[in-house]
């Protein structure tokens, strides 16, 4: 088994407006909200979000692991259950954080492309140990806001270990 190297990269998620709405499936969103956000993004892209990538170094394989810590997630697990609505908005931000740091890191990701997840080996879960993290069978790990994705992008569903199930997979299938 290959260690992999882990990496520290420097996230830089950026807030776009329109990708927020289009994640949380709002129309419209009050500047109330818009107001509060502003201090969780600020804190969470400052301490909270993490970036490595995974690299063998026998030369098979890198990766791109992006992840919220837990701090982030009690943040928002607190704010869903003094509020439903409010935490939903809440989740969607941290999914839109997670995936405008990926598409910062890989710009295919913005031209619409997924992030195939891969099949993790053993040298990846050797490093995801490293990090406190853990693979589950379903095929996440133990972090609610995360992605993982091969680094640089090298393609779509022909690479996800998810394919069999994703909508956008299947539907393509039919």
């Amino acid at each position: 088994m290959a260690a992999y190297e882990i990496t520290p990269l420097t996230p830089m998620p950026e807030f776009d407006i329109m990708y927020f709405m289009e994640i949380a499936g709002e129309t419209r969103v009050d500047h109330d909200a818009m107001e509060e956000f502003e201090p969780f993004w600020d804190k969470w892209a400052a301490n909270n979000l993490k970036a490595c990538k995974l690299t063998n170094p026998d030369g098979e394989g890198s990766f791109l692991l992006i992840f919220l810590d837990q701090e982030a997630e009690d943040t928002i697990e607190g704010i869903w259950q003094d509020s439903p609505t409010h935490g939903l908005l809440f989740h969607a931000l941290a999914i839109t954080m997670v995936m405008s740091a990926a598409q910062g890191f890989v710009p295919e990701l913005s031209d619409g492309n997924c992030a195939p997840l891969p099949r993790p080996g053993e040298g990846v879960l050797g490093a995801f140990a490293e990090l406190g993290l853990t693979w589950n069978q379903e095929g996440t790990v133990n972090r609610k806001y995360a992605v993982l994705t091969p680094y640089p992008y090298v393609g779509g569903c022909e690479v996800c270990y998810l394919s069999d199930n994703c909508p956008k997979s299947t539907a393509r299938s039919n």
